[in-house]
């Protein structure tokens, strides 16, 4: 894997039993869980996450105002009925 740094993690002997448990069933090593889960608790996003955010985007059809005032007029219009 590119990119990646090494460090240690220790845990508890009952929760690593459970990470080896969790990690045979989802098929991803304790490694890979930690890191997923580390991504995911501080909202940390990669190249890949934001581009496969934008490719999502992309594909929804709907109208959007040509100039940004109007755009955020729609959105804060959007949100107080949302309240």
């Amino acid at each position: 894997m590119i990119g990646l740094k090494k460090t240690t993690l220790l845990f508890e002997k009952d929760v690593y039993e459970i990470l080896k448990q969790k990690s045979e069933i989802n098929k991803k090593s304790i490694g890979e869980m930690a890191r997923e889960a580390v991504t995911n608790y501080y909202s940390i996003k990669t190249k890949a996450d934001k581009s496969e955010a934008l490719k999502k985007l992309l594909k929804l059809e709907c109208e959007v105002p040509e100039k940004y005032e109007d755009l955020e007029e729609e959105i804060i219009e959007g949100t107080l009925d949302d309240q």
